[in-house]
């Protein structure tokens, strides 16, 4: 499994896009995650994308995965829903530039918690773009892989929910992405992934220190890492192993941050034999 560190690592200080790749190569990591949007006041015109694509070509440091964040696609509003669509599309090819094959995507939350427009319309709006969006990434040899987020009104929102709604796609391109802070805020213990088996296509790896929803450097919190890379071991995933750390104090610490990420990461994929 190779190791990547996610860009969002950088939000909130004073480190840019092109930076945060320059300085995650020079720690050791594997690869590299990107928001193919602008995000947190960071842009990404035609020029930032340039400059972060020569970048990485010149590093010979690839583009893991690209993460999109799936707003409006339960909109009531058939015109936003058919936009979003076009616009994830538009996202896939910018993946498709950096040379990833993997999208990250992060469906959102119900409307009007699931009042005014039943639960159940909303979810086949999902799963019906999802399959659209689906078709145009199999055209480009790209996966998705959904993200459930440990909130009540998220329409993903542990393990259960990804493998129902994967069922309900059933599109080859659309798989999982699996958090494991998210895991364990929501009470999924390592075990419950083996119900997604090897539809897991990519991992974000964190940690936290308690019930909270946070993203700290891995090995410094509570999070059963170790089991759950034990249990992607046994089911036998390939999985990309994304670390995300984001929202860290002192963020004028940002690099001792990511070193230690690297180095507590990189420690637990090795006492498991996973890393390679």
């Amino acid at each position: 499994m190779q190791l990547a560190l996610t860009e969002n690592a950088w939000w909130g200080t004073s480190v840019d896009r092109v930076e945060g790749i320059k300085i995650a190569h020079d720690v050791g990591f594997d690869s590299y995650a990107i928001f193919t949007q602008d995000v947190q006041g960071r842009s990404f015109t035609p020029e930032v994308k340039k400059r972060m694509r020569d970048t990485m070509k010149d590093l010979g440091f690839p583009c893991a995965s690209f993460c999109v964040i799936l707003n409006s696609l339960v909109d009531w509003n058939e015109d936003i829903r058919k936009t979003t669509i076009a616009w994830v599309k538009d996202q896939i090819d910018t993946g498709y530039d950096f040379g990833s094959k993997k999208m990250i995507g992060v469906p959102t939350e119900y409307l009007w918690e699931k009042t005014e427009v039943k639960p159940e319309v909303q979810w086949n709006y999902a799963v019906e773009a999802m399959r659209e969006i689906g078709d145009h990434a199999k055209t480009l040899g790209i996966e998705i892989g959904l993200e459930s987020e440990p909130y009540k009104n998220n329409l993903l929102n542990n393990i259960e929910t990804q493998v129902k709604f994967l069922d309900a796609v059933g599109h080859p391109s659309v798989k999982a992405n699996v958090d494991f802070v998210h895991m364990h805020v929501v009470h999924d213990p390592p075990s419950t992934m083996e119900k997604l088996g090897k539809r897991i296509i990519n991992i974000h790896f964190a940690d936290t220190n308690g019930p909270d929803h946070a993203h700290f450097p891995p090995g410094s919190g509570i999070v059963p890492l170790k089991e759950d890379l034990q249990v992607l071991k046994k089911i036998g995933s390939n999985a990309s192993i994304g670390v995300e750390i984001e929202n860290l104090p002192e963020p004028q610490r940002i690099h001792e941050w990511v070193k230690q990420a690297y180095e507590g990461s990189a420690k637990l994929m090795d006492e498991v034999g996973v890393r390679g």
